[in-house]
C-alpha cells in the first residue's frame, strides 16, 4: 500500500505539524479568496443570463444560446469553488481547512467542477467556430442553425457528461488536497 510506505518515509506527526501549520496560514487565505471569488463569478454570471433573457431576441439567437451555454457551465464550476472547502470529506481535517464533507460531497464537487470546467472551455471553442463561420466564411444564420448549432451544443454538453460522470463510476474523484479535485486514491494514515 502506497501510503504506508509514504508514512514509513515521512513519519505522520510530521505531516500533521505540516498539515496545521498550512490550515492556519495560506491554506485558509487561499480558500477564502478562492469561494469569494466564485461568488462573485456566480452573481456576474447570472447577470449576465438576466441581461440575455431580458433582450429583445432572448435565446433566440445562436450567438445568445452559445453565450447562456457558456455562462452555465461557469455557474456549475463557480457553485463547485464557491463552498469554502466545506465538501472536502471531514478525514482531511488536519490538511484542508473548514473540510466538513464525505466522499459524497467530494464527488459531487468534482463532477461539478469537471463539468463546469469541460463546459466553459468547449462552449468557448463553439463561439470561436460561431465567429469564424459568420466573418470569415459569410455563413448565414439559417445555414449555421440547421447545420452547425448542434455540434456547437452537442459537444460542449456531451463530452463533460461523459468525462464528468465516467471519472465518478470509476472513483475517480478522491478529497486530494480539498475542491474534490481528480487525484490517486487517496488513503489517509489514520
Amino acid at each position: 500500500n502506497l501510503s504506508r510506505i509514504l508514512t514509513e518515509i515521512i513519519p505522520s506527526d510530521y505531516l500533521y505539524a505540516l498539515g496545521a501549520e498550512w490550515i492556519d496560514g495560506h491554506g485558509k487565505t487561499v480558500t477564502i479568496i478562492f469561494s469569494s471569488s466564485a461568488i462573485v463569478s456566480i452573481i456576474s454570471t447570472s447577470t449576465l443570463i438576466w441581461m440575455i433573457s431580458r433582450s429583445p431576441q432572448r435565446l433566440s439567437t445562436t450567438h445568445h444560446r452559445i453565450i447562456f451555454g457558456m455562462a452555465v457551465g461557469d455557474i456549475l464550476f463557480s457553485l463547485s469553488m464557491a463552498s469554502f472547502n466545506a465538501m472536502t470529506p471531514s478525514d482531511v481535517d488536519y490538511i484542508v481547512w473548514n473540510a466538513k464533507g464525505n466522499q459524497a460531497t467530494c464527488n459531487l464537487q468534482g463532477l461539478m467542477t469537471t463539468v463546469g470546467v469541460g463546459m466553459s472551455l468547449l462552449y468557448s471553442c463553439s463561439l470561436n467556430i460561431y465567429s469564424l463561420a459568420i466573418v470569415k466564411y459569410n455563413k448565414t444564420d439559417f445555414y449555421i442553425q440547421n447545420k452547425m448549432e448542434r455540434f456547437l451544443h452537442g459537444v460542449p454538453i456531451v463530452l463533460p457528461l461523459a468525462y464528468g460522470f465516467t471519472l465518478l463510476a470509476t472513483q475517480g474523484y478522491n478529497s486530494g488536497l480539498g475542491n474534490g479535485r481528480v487525484a490517486p486514491v487517496y488513503d489517509p494514515p489514520h
